[in-house]
């Protein structure tokens, strides 16, 4: 049965054995992927703590390696939470803590506390509850429709709360939000529609997809996000409540503790209070490089240009990512102000290096918008656009090369305050890295037609 491994009690011994080993797991990913990038793994307390968020040091970080950290994770959270919630069910109690073991930073005290709970406190049988079943195990015709029309409507209601609390009201943009809420967004679902006539696990899951995708457009209805955003988060969201639609399905069909397994979903507001008092902060730096056939004084004069950048932006432009569109100097000195000229507005920065054929590099003091949604409406009320990625340092070094040409570097310095990490760094790696190469491609144009 597809159902047995998110089914009924687990035995005393065995919770405290399997949890910390699929608890580590996240820091083995870790790791690997310092050493990877050789770089030595950093064994402070914020590795043991969140070690995801470690990955913002790695500048080496790819998207291969950012990708297989963030699966490896995954997958021992959706083994860890079915461990927790069956370690619920058998002491009829727990079932919040059980949601932690999703939370990064909270997962080690809730496995902890889990593996203390008591046991064999009320079976459904003492209860005065009949056991299901089997045939109800693998779903029978005439399903509950208003359980399951109240498991869509709970699920979707969910996302869209969990967007005002965590977005508007708190201004997290974190694991609460984008793991911990589908998750519980498919568990609720599935739970409600399966507590009573239960259904095919097949329809389960349509009904939780449909939950969330009922949900989306509800966000993308009301401004609260914008299509492109909905898109990036799609795969993530779908696959986590999946996980937790089993989870939940299973809890039902044990007619376990009643509701009490639904009393889980009052956490989310504590849980966006907490990530809101401890936001992420990644670190992240871009470095692309181009040879051009021109010697540097041609290439300096078309760095220093304020003719508009050719080169289309491409996929940039069609997604609503932010793409420069020329630059404008106030001043030609260390110190002086630089204009740079955006498709969502424009950033003010502060020319850091003048040295006129060397190197050119400047600080940003503001910045437009990371992007402008695809919406119906003129306005989103999305704070993840502004101040969630922020642009440091931006620096142009020129090296001649010895059959005259130039070769130009860009290097740029870039804060991530969005988890989960390993998930969203590799997008704005790619968009920063593609915005570079755009204005490297842009500047070599240039110097050759004019050298």
């Amino acid at each position: 049965m597809i159902l047995r491994p998110f089914r009924g009690g687990i035995s005393p011994a065995a919770y405290p054995v399997l949890a910390p080993p699929l608890l580590l797991v996240q820091h083995a990913a870790v790791a690997l992927a310092f050493r990877a990038g050789g770089a030595p793994v950093p064994l402070d307390e914020g590795f043991w703590l969140l070690p995801l968020r470690r990955l913002g040091a790695l500048s080496s970080l790819t998207g291969i390696h950012a990708a297989f950290v963030f699966a490896a994770t995954l997958l021992s959270y959706a083994a860890l939470a079915a461990l927790s919630f069956r370690r619920a069910a058998r002491s009829h109690m727990g079932f919040g803590l059980a949601a932690f073991t999703v939370l990064p930073g909270f997962q080690a005290g809730a496995v902890i506390l889990l593996a203390f709970l008591p046991f064999n406190l009320r079976s459904p049988h003492e209860a005065g509850d009949p056991e299901p079943a089997e045939e109800e195990e693998e779903g029978r015709p005439g399903a509950d429709v208003a359980h399951a029309l109240q498991g869509l409507f709970a699920g979707m209601a969910i996302l869209v709360l969990a967007v005002l609390l965590s977005a508007l009201a708190f201004g997290a943009y974190g694991w609460g939000l984008f793991v911990m809420t589908p998750f519980l967004v498919g568990f609720t679902t599935a739970y409600l529609a399966n507590r009573r006539n239960p259904l095919e696990q097949m329809q389960s899951n349509m009904l939780v997809m449909s939950a969330a995708m009922l949900g989306a457009v509800s966000l993308l209805m009301l401004a609260l996000e914008g299509l492109v955003c909905i898109l990036l988060l799609a795969p993530l969201a779908l696959g986590v409540a999946m996980i937790g639609g089993v989870i939940g399905r299973g809890l039902a069909l044990d007619r376990n503790a009643r509701d009490r397994p639904l009393m889980v979903v009052a956490l989310l507001p504590a849980v966006f209070a907490l990530e809101a008092a401890v936001p992420p902060s990644a670190a992240m730096d871009t470095r692309e490089s181009i040879d051009i056939s021109a010697p540097p004084a041609a290439v300096w004069r078309a760095l220093t240009s304020e003719e508009p950048i050719a080169v289309p932006a491409g996929l940039l432009a069609r997604a609503g990512l932010a793409y420069p569109l020329r630059g404008r100097l106030l001043g030609k000195a260390v110190g002086a102000e630089r204009l740079g000229y955006f498709s969502t507005g424009a950033a003010r920065e502060r020319i850091t290096a003048w040295e006129p054929g060397r190197s050119l590099a400047f600080r940003v003091l503001t910045q437009p918008p990371a992007m402008e949604e695809m919406s119906p409406y003129r306005r989103v009320h999305a704070p993840h656009v502004s101040g969630y990625f922020t642009t440091g340092e931006t620096r142009f070094s020129l090296r001649p090369l010895a059959a005259g040409g130039t070769r130009l570097t860009v290097t740029a310095s870039h804060r991530l305050k969005i988890d989960p990490i390993p998930y969203w760094e590799p997008l704005a790696r790619w968009a920063t890295s593609a915005n570079s190469r755009r204005v490297l491609l842009d500047i070599k144009t240039k110097a050759e037609r004019v050298r």
